[in-house]
Parts: C-alpha cells; structure tokens; sequence
C-alpha cells in the first residue's frame, strides 16, 4: 500500500513534489497501488520509488526520472512516456500497452513478461534490457537500440524494427512473424529456434548471425549480410535470399526449397546435406562451397559459378546447368540424370570418378573405371543433346518413321537423327534422338510423340476400314534383334535408298 503522505505530496503537483524530493532525498517514496491515472507528471523525479502495481494508466510522464524505479506489475496502459528515463527500473509484468516510450532510456530495465502490445518504442534505447518472454507484438520499435538484450521467447509479432540495432541480442526462441526488419542490425545475435515466417529483413546486417534451427520459411532477405552466420537445420523454404552476401556460412542441413539465390554469394559456405530443390540459383557464386550431398534437383544454376565447389554425392535431378561454370568442381558420385545443359557448361579440370545417371545410385558412368580427361564432358554434351523416347508395349515403325520425318521437316535446324534403340525390359523400347545443341527438346519431343500417337491413330483406323485383324508387322518389330528394327526403320525412313538393287 502506498504511504499516504506520499501520495498526498505527489497530487498536489510535479513542483511540489520534486522540492520535497530535493529536501528528502534519501527516503524512499513508496506509490505501490496508488491510483495515479491520468495524472500529469511530466518531469516528475521518481528515482528509486516504489510503484508497484500502481495504476499509471493515461498518465503522462514524459522526461521524467524512474531510473531504478519499482514498477513491477504497474498498469501504465496508455502513458507517456517520451523521453523518460528507466535506466535498471523494475517493469517485470508490467503493461504498457498502448504506451508512448519514443526516445525513452531502458537501458539494463527489466522488462521480463512485460505486455508491450503496440506500444510506440522509437528511437528507445533498451541496450542490455531484459525483454525475456515480453509481449511486444504490432510494437514499434523503428532505429531502436537493443544492444546485448535479451529477448529470449519473446512475442515479437508484427513488430516493426526498422534500422533498429540488436547487435549480439539473445532471442532465442522469440517470435518474429511478420516483422519488419528491414536493414536492422542483427550482427552476432542468437536467434536460434526463433520464428522468423514472412518477416522482412531486406538490407538486414546478419553477419556472425546464430539462427541454428530458426524457421524463416517465406522470410525478405533480400540484399542482406549473413557472412559467417550459423543457420544449420534452419527453414529457409521459399526465402529470398537475391543478391544477398552469404560467404561462409554454415547452412548444413538446411531447408531451402524453392528459395531465390540468384545472384547470392555463397562463396566458402556449407551446405552439405542442404535441400535445394526447385531453387532459383541463377548467377549465383558457390566459389569453393560445400554441397556434398545436397539436393539440387530442379534446382536452377544457370550461369551459377561452381568453380572448386564440392558437389560429391549431390544430387542434381533435372537441374539447370546451361552456362554454369564446373571448373574445378568435383562431381564424383554426384546424380545427372536428365540435367539440362548445354556446350557453354564449363568442365574445364572438373573433378569426376565417375557419376550416376539415375537417382539411387544407378547407370553409372563409366560402368567400371574412372573418367578420362575430357570424358565427362562429352558424356554429358551429348546427353544434353539428345531426346529420349520410351514406348511401352511395343512401337508402330512406319507411324514413328512418318512422325519423325514430319518434325525433321518442322525443325530443320534441329538436325535429328536417331542415336540408337534399346530394349529395355517389361516391353519398354527407349529411342534415342540426336538434335543439334540449344533446341528446345522438350517442345520437340512434345510434337514429336503427338505426331506419333496421331499416326498410328490413323494407320489403325485404316487397318480395320482394310479388314486387317492383327497389329501391323511394323509394331511386331518389337520382338526382332535391334539389327533388324535399325534396318527396317532406315528402309522406312529412306525409302529412295532402299528401292536401289
């Protein structure tokens, strides 16, 4: 209970009660449950008082002087406090929702459990505060200075942080969803285990930055620093990290599907075990990066610099390499299948065993051995240059050798030609097709198969209009030696040469 003397002196004025003050300086005031609402109290010296649950609400303190103040569990909903001083104050439960701190000194407060819910904090300097499990949610916090504090699962919702600075705060755990943290400065700070969903950190400065296990699945983090930052296990999924300076940096295990890298340094970081599928890493430098087991699949490194990155075990399913540059880079044991590249994929002195074309490790090339210089390369030029055609029980030759002639007319510039056929098993027949380089295979062999199911549509058709009761001879080639197949599809294919005694 508040001492009523006291109480008397406070609401006879501010004058009044600080010459008291400067009289008795040495007794301390004692407000605790005083009802203090709506009072004006700017410049009030409440040094060391005692104002613990104390109704502040709508009371304006702006400049005035709490440092060391109790106010533990004070209602100050409302208040203004513009200005104030609250150097080592108790606020613990405290609430301040709604409250005007701008400019306000809390440096080393305590703040613990304190509810801050859209409270005005800008420009406040709370450098070693005590923010632990704080509701501070749809605050604003913009150029505040948070230096060394401690934010630890703290409600951070919704938060505006604008160039704020929380150079080597501890928020493990808080919850930042949401908030606008655009070019804070985060450096060396602890936010491991912390949610970070959709919030904005473009131009943020992350550098040193712990975010091991953090979850900032959708989060800007465009043009960002997170030079040396530990981000092991982290959700980056669906983060865009464009044109941000991510050099060596831990981002092992890591979750970044369907990210945007492009243009992003990554030079000297780790992402092994790292998920990278359907990423967007165009342009991006991954100079001397670890990427051994990652997933690439699908993942987009067109013109992406790999130079000396090590890429063992990786898997790059479906992955865009057209203009990425593998000097140096060591691909052993990785997985191409159906990589899409094309001949200005550099393979200058690139490190490579052997690989897989298959996912699981299976059609390995070479089957026995090692590459030799230069293998690798061509392999892969010629795999990249070849469309691949899987027929399932059994092909109709004459209306495949008509579709092909059709699209060899449509795309004269794609110069196609068969490679090879093969059998490969449960009636699948798989037919290679050579183009020239940079054709757009997949729109070829889209036309191609359409041509090919609507001819042999027609050729059945006019089968059972002749009264013909069984499959053509031409589909029944399935069963022959590839010899055979070869040479009745170039009499097809040829008939001028095949009419010649």
């Amino acid at each position: 209970m508040a001492n009523t003397a006291h109480l008397r002196f406070i609401k006879r004025g501010v004058k009044h009660w600080n010459n008291w003050r400067k009289e008795k300086f040495s007794d301390q005031p004692d407000l605790s449950e005083a009802d203090l609402s709506g009072l004006d109290l700017r410049g009030v010296n409440l040094i060391g008082a005692n104002l613990s649950y104390a109704n502040l609400t709508g009371t304006d303190l702006s400049g005035s002087y709490l440092s060391v103040a109790n106010l533990s569990h004070a209602y100050l909903s409302e208040a203004k406090l513009t200005g104030a001083n609250l150097g080592k104050a108790n606020l613990e439960a405290v609430d301040l929702s709604f409250a005007n701190l701008e400019q306000a000194i809390l440096i080393e407060t305590r703040l613990a459990k304190a509810l801050l819910v859209e409270a005005n904090l800008t420009q406040a300097v709370l450098n070693f505060a005590d923010l632990s499990r704080a509701n501070i949610s749809k605050a604003n916090l913009r150029k505040a200075h948070l230096i060394k504090a401690i934010l630890l699962e703290a409600n951070l919702s919704d938060v505006s942080l604008k160039g704020a600075n929380l150079n080597r705060a501890l928020l493990s755990e808080a919850d930042l969803t949401r908030a606008n943290l655009s070019n804070i400065n985060l450096s060396k700070a602890d936010l491991s285990f912390a949610r970070l969903i959709e919030a904005d950190l473009h131009g943020a400065n992350l550098n040193g930055i712990i975010l091991i296990e953090a979850n900032l699945r959708g989060a800007n983090l465009q043009g960002s620093t997170l030079k040396k930052g530990q981000l092991c296990r982290a959700n980056l999924g669906g983060v865009d990290l464009s044109n941000a300076d991510i050099k060596s940096t831990n981002l092992s295990d890591s979750d970044l599907i369907n990210a945007n890298l492009s243009k992003a340094l990554l030079v000297d970081t780790n992402l092994s075990d790292a998920q990278l599928a359907g990423a967007n890493c165009h342009k991006a430098s991954f100079l001397h990066a670890n990427l051994n087991k990652a997933n690439l699949c699908e993942t987009n490194l067109t013109a992406a610099d790999l130079r000396e990155a090590d890429l063992r075990k990786a898997d790059l399913t479906r992955s865009q390499l057209q203009a990425a540059n593998l000097s140096m880079t060591n691909l052993t044991a990785a997985c191409l299948e159906e990589v899409n590249l094309n001949r200005s994929t550099k393979f200058d002195h690139t490190i490579c065993e052997h690989i897989y074309l298959k996912r699981h490790e299976q059609d390995r090339q070479p089957s026995h051995g090692k590459f030799l210089a230069g293998e690798l390369a061509q392999l892969l030029w010629i795999s990249a240059e070849t469309i691949n055609l899987n027929f399932h029980n059994g092909v109709n030759w004459t209306a495949f050798a008509n579709s092909l002639k059709r699209i060899q007319r449509n795309y004269p510039q794609a110069q196609m030609g068969i490679q090879c056929i093969e059998h490969k098993g449960n009636g699948v027949i798989l037919v290679k097709v050579h183009t020239a380089p940079n054709v757009d295979q997949e729109k070829v062999h889209k036309e191609l198969m359409l041509a090919y199911v609507n001819t042999r549509r027609q050729i059945n058709e006019q089968q059972k209009d002749q009264g013909v009761g069984k499959v053509s001879t031409q589909e029944s080639l399935q069963l022959q030696n590839p010899q055979d197949i070869i040479n009745n599809l170039f009499d097809l294919l040829n008939p001028a040469f095949s009419s010649l005694p």
